[in-house]
């Protein structure tokens, strides 16, 4: 989509919609990390009942990772046509809808008023800097191989040689945290700058799992 010259109204309702979509596959992404991380934890200290259903264990954690590679390369994709990239092209274009001015009437503050204080503006270097922070991430690399090694397509050499695949594209939990805290520093400090609003990323139902494990133990000592 050409971006250059949007009206304030437009860019509003694109920023808005945007916004949306954007929060909703961070989410995704945010969740599946933690619920994948969960199992792997439950494993280490509820093995047993894990394993009453060592199948459907197994196949939800190769659909978790495989959700967490896949979202992650869509979003820091820096020629998809949607995602983080496409996002700051957007923002890059239309910067001025984003000046404290259009904040300060968008949600009627009066002068003085703290949300205006000190607001740095969005310049293009400001952007950039945005776009270099998903290129310095170190799990980057990782996710591309994974994507399009294995888990989009196969490559001859990695499905022969899985050890090869963590070997050159290893991911540790600090690598996916890490991912997750720049979706969320990019997305609500733009969504600040529209209107004030931030969002935070807590996942719905975390405890499913122990309530579930929980009632099973009880089941089983009965």
């Amino acid at each position: 989509m050409v971006f250059n010259f949007m009206q304030r109204e437009e860019f509003e309702q694109h920023f808005t919609d945007y916004r949306k979509y954007l929060r909703d596959e961070i989410h995704r992404f945010i969740d599946s990390v933690a619920v994948y991380r969960q199992i792997q934890e439950r494993k280490l200290d509820r093995l047993g009942e894990i394993n009453l259903a060592p199948a459907f264990f197994r196949v939800v954690e190769d659909a978790l990772f495989t959700k967490i590679i896949l979202w992650a390369d869509k979003l820091f994709d820096e020629k998809g046509h949607r995602g983080f990239f496409n996002f700051l092209t957007f923002v890059e274009h239309n910067r001025k809808w984003l000046a404290v001015v259009e904040l300060k009437r968008r949600r009627s503050y009066p002068d003085g008023h703290w949300m205006l204080e000190d607001r740095v503006p969005i310049t293009f270097e400001s952007i950039q800097a945005d776009r270099a922070l998903i290129r310095e991430l170190n799990a980057l690399k990782s996710f591309r191989i994974r994507r399009d090694k294995y888990h989009g397509h196969f490559d001859k050499d990695y499905f022969f040689d899985r050890n090869r695949l963590e070997a050159d594209a290893p991911l540790e939990w600090i690598d996916l945290q890490e991912a997750g805290q720049v979706m969320d520093r990019i997305l609500n400090n733009y969504s600040v700058e529209l209107d004030g609003t931030s969002y935070c990323w807590d996942t719905l139902n975390i405890d499913d799992l122990d309530v579930l494990l929980h009632h099973v133990t009880l089941y089983t000592v009965d």
